[in-house]
């Protein structure tokens, strides 16, 4: 009997790192703990057989399941004449193997048919162009195919499989005077048609931006908050961090965070809404690596290549300082992306960096956006976080936080907006006593247990808050609505507004 499961590799598992090596249907593997090696069957995608522990002496049976393409096993393990089940016994595969090998670079809940494992995804829009990001199903050609009443773009492209089969399309030169829809397909098919949305040019005088962070719930199939995200329309949806959670089998190689990363991308609920709505997104600590991790990780740059191998931004860092920040211009609105990891350095107490802050105050004065909004995986105004020795620009890099406020003022930077996430609770947050106010709207989660503890009182810059459901931001941008050119609104899972807080535009200036 032939093996029907790539078997051969390393894996991470609870009992550390184990080699499986498979000859037909027959597998032996050795793992360190006390001096461990295995022989066993392939059963179709059940492995069963013995193990056997020379350190100790003891031996036992192991009975495991794979998933396809080997990826992840879950099984149990007992030892020689127990009749029960001692405990369990699981890992995942550290490396992919190749297209001939088996190999599967999906992820849980990828399509089972057509011609996308993932996505379709829309990225980054202008205007007269959108990026869009797909996860194909081999490595043959993949088209996109835009229309409109004026005809068909045709946009071709060939996946690769060093880059788990993920590619961004660049429809460019598209009439924005003209609805669009757009579909994939390959020799596997073709999706469905679902509409274009451009963003609006920057002679607009109105846009939303949509707001969110924190999605742990990837497994629940029905997660509402994602269709309100996209029943109110935004012109563009900012995923603030935490898009993803890595625990420590997922931050364990290039694979493992790939795969961490899909199973999230296909919740159904998401990819409804990122087939419509334009998406971009900065990364934290848990789609980055370990909790509260810095640029001291040593998975640092596999971290960067997985996040930027899965969104769809047209730029990601500037000219010799890489990294993930960039700005995306939004009609009336410009949002400055921040990389609040790559350059963060604990014991140094800086998050962004002096090069990435010389880059943000530069682009922020160079903007001619009426509206500059911020947008920050971690907390910026708060004095809370620091009682709460939680994470904040505050705690970890006041002397940043004092040079970029110095630097807007001194410039005469107007319009600026900060956004935020990381908290699993949202906040509405005004600092005063400065040449200028400045308002932040933190909000957190979208889809994780919220944090449950009020905390209105315990700082002057806390206005409102919100502790005990999930929750997303909009930032409504009008510029006709005199007295109230920016809404900064909380809505809950359902779209209903949790508060509303208007803005006139000149108090967002330098008084």
């Amino acid at each position: 009997m032939t093996a029907s499961l790539p078997i051969t590799g390393d894996y991470f598992t609870n009992f550390g790192p184990l080699r499986l090596e498979a000859r037909g249907d027959q597998v032996q593997g050795t793992y360190p703990h006390q001096d461990g090696e295995l022989e066993a069957t392939l059963h179709g995608d059940r492995l069963r057989g013995t193990w056997t522990q020379r350190a100790n002496g003891r031996t036992g049976e192991l009975d495991l399941r794979f998933d396809r393409g080997a990826n992840n096993f879950e099984g149990k393990w007992r030892f020689h004449g127990d009749e029960l089940d001692r405990g369990s016994w699981s890992g995942v595969r550290l490396s992919l193997p190749s297209e001939a090998e088996g190999g599967f670079p999906g992820a849980l809940n990828s399509h089972s048919d057509g011609p996308v494992f993932a996505g379709p995804m829309i990225g980054e829009t202008s205007d007269k162009g959108a990026r869009i990001w797909i996860q194909a199903r081999d490595t043959s050609p993949v088209t996109l195919v835009v229309e409109s009443a004026r005809g068909a773009r045709r946009f071709v492209a060939t996946p690769r499989w060093d880059e788990w089969l993920c590619l961004v399309f660049n429809a460019d030169d598209l009439d924005p005077s003209v609805p669009h829809t757009y579909f994939v397909e390959s020799a596997h098919g073709r999706t469905p048609s679902f509409p274009l949305r451009l963003a609006p040019p920057r002679s607009a005088r109105s846009a939303r931006v949509a707001l969110g962070s924190c999605f742990h719930f990837y497994h629940k199939r029905n997660l509402p908050i994602f269709g309100a995200i996209a029943a109110d329309e935004p012109s563009v949806f900012v995923m603030l961090g935490d898009n993803t959670y890595y625990y420590e089998p997922d931050w364990q190689s290039e694979h493992t965070m790939m795969l961490a990363q899909l199973r999230s991308r296909n919740n159904d609920s998401l990819r409804n809404l990122l087939t419509t709505v334009p998406t971009i997104g900065v990364l934290d600590d848990h789609d980055f690596g370990p909790n509260n991790c810095d640029s001291t990780f040593p998975g640092k740059d596999r971290a960067l290549r997985v996040f930027r191998r899965c969104f769809a931004q047209s730029r990601y860092g500037a000219k010799g300082v890489p990294g993930i920040f960039s700005s995306v211009r939004v009609g009336p609105a410009e949002v400055f992306l921040l990389d609040s990891r790559s350059y963060r350095v604990t014991s140094e107490r800086t998050v962004l960096g002096a090069a990435q802050l010389q880059w943000l105050v530069e682009s922020l004065a160079a903007s001619d956006a009426p509206v500059k909004v911020i947008a920050s995986p971690t907390q910026v105004l708060p004095e809370f976080p620091i009682q709460q020795n939680w994470e904040s620009f505050r705690r970890d890099a006041p002397e940043e936080l004092e040079g970029l406020l110095g630097e807007i003022e001194a410039r005469g930077i107007a319009g600026v907006v900060f956004a935020s996430g990381d908290l699993h609770m949202a906040n509405l947050l005004r600092l005063q006593g400065r040449p200028r106010e400045y308002w932040e709207l933190t909000t957190s989660p979208l889809a994780n247990d919220p944090y449950n503890g009020p905390l209105l009182g315990s700082d002057s810059t806390l206005v409102k808050e919100v502790v005990d459901r999930c929750n997303y931001g909009i930032i409504d941008i009008d510029l006709d609505r005199a007295g109230s050119e920016v809404v900064l609104s909380l809505r809950d899972e359902k779209g209903e507004v949790l508060f509303d807080q208007p803005l006139a535009l000149s108090k967002l200036a330098v008084c």
